[in-house]
């Protein structure tokens, strides 16, 4: 369950978004990211005049030409 932060003022509310945020594992903190990246491409994609995501991460990228590397 995510907590409910309630006050009359935004940088109170900031302030307990950033202690909660914080006091997390790092672990936790990933799995809390994985989750807000699925949700903001769920809500793109809700748009249909918004144009197709790329498959970052999900396919092989191939070049012609070789990385330079830097010499030793």
């Amino acid at each position: 369950m995510r907590p409910v932060f309630k006050s009359q003022y935004k940088a109170d509310l900031d302030a307990a978004q950033r202690r909660y945020y914080w006091g997390l594992t790092p672990a936790q903190r990933v799995a809390l990211a994985v989750r807000l990246n699925a949700q903001a491409r769920a809500i793109y994609a809700a748009n249909p005049a918004n144009p197709p995501l790329p498959d970052y991460g999900r396919t092989v990228l191939k070049s012609a030409t070789p990385i330079p590397r830097r010499g030793r």
